[in-house]
């Protein structure tokens, strides 16, 4: 299960497919591209508040009590896979 969680990407595919699949068994009869593009639109939605709730109420707040030598780990490893998906 780590190695699944260590894979962003994996993830978010995964999260996508299972989505899909989901709208597929509660709207089997109306399965249009437009009803695939809402639900992803649902989908990136969630992630996007998910994001903006970890940078306000997690990594903001947590910042000054990093110490020093640490704190270029969070900006050139952390902050920029996430901020490519809040983008």
């Amino acid at each position: 299960m780590g190695k699944l969680f260590d894979n962003l990407n994996l993830v978010l595919g995964i999260g996508v497919a299972l989505a899909i699949a989901l709208m597929a068994g509660v709207h089997a009869e109306i399965l249009t591209a437009e009803a695939v593009l809402r639900w992803l639109h649902v989908f990136f939605g969630i992630l996007w508040i998910g994001l903006l709730y970890y940078f306000n109420f997690v990594q903001i707040p947590v910042m000054p009590t990093v110490p020093a030598e640490l704190k270029p780990g969070v900006s050139k490893y952390i902050a920029p896979k996430a901020l490519f998906y809040f983008r």
